[in-house]
């Protein structure tokens, strides 16, 4: 059953996609409903796709130990919400997690495996040109805001 993308296709960083676009995907991602507090998954897992947030919050987080420390700390990435993808590291460069993803709020998440993606990369490769797109402009906005913090932290 298609799941129901709809929230998506209002939002700035969908705007290039076409109507074939949406039908391909709502066929091919998987509908997910993880309760507040689940695990989606851990650092250093295998990457094996991603997730689009049609509802819930989502936070990325790291542990890290701080110099001086012996304990880890929880360092949080990103608190993302309905419109917001996350894991796509993973497809993009082919490495493992590089943080948690863990459920805040009650979610509904559309999954979408990395087979798919490549099934969609060869049978459909406009569309996957346009996911791959979406991808690389998340990973370069999260890297811009990243790198932001760290200078107001040197200021």
């Amino acid at each position: 059953m298609p799941v129901d993308l709809s929230v998506f296709k209002t939002a700035a960083p969908y705007r290039g996609f076409q109507e074939q676009d949406w039908n391909l995907l709502a066929d091919r991602l998987r509908e997910v409903r993880p309760s507040a507090g689940h695990m989606v998954f851990r650092e250093k897992e295998p990457g094996d796709g991603f997730y689009f947030i049609r509802a819930g919050r989502v936070k990325i987080s790291k542990r890290v130990v701080p110099e001086g420390k012996k304990a880890p700390q929880e360092m949080i990435l990103a608190l993302l919400t309905e419109g917001n993808l996350f894991g796509e590291m993973a497809l993009v460069d082919g490495t493992p997690r590089s943080a948690d993803a863990i459920v805040e709020e009650n979610a509904i998440l559309f999954y979408m495996p990395q087979e798919e993606y490549e099934r969609l990369q060869k049978g459909h490769p406009a569309t996957a040109l346009r996911i791959q797109d979406l991808l690389v402009a998340t990973l370069c906005s999260r890297s811009e805001e990243h790198t932001s913090e760290l200078q107001s932290l040197r200021h």
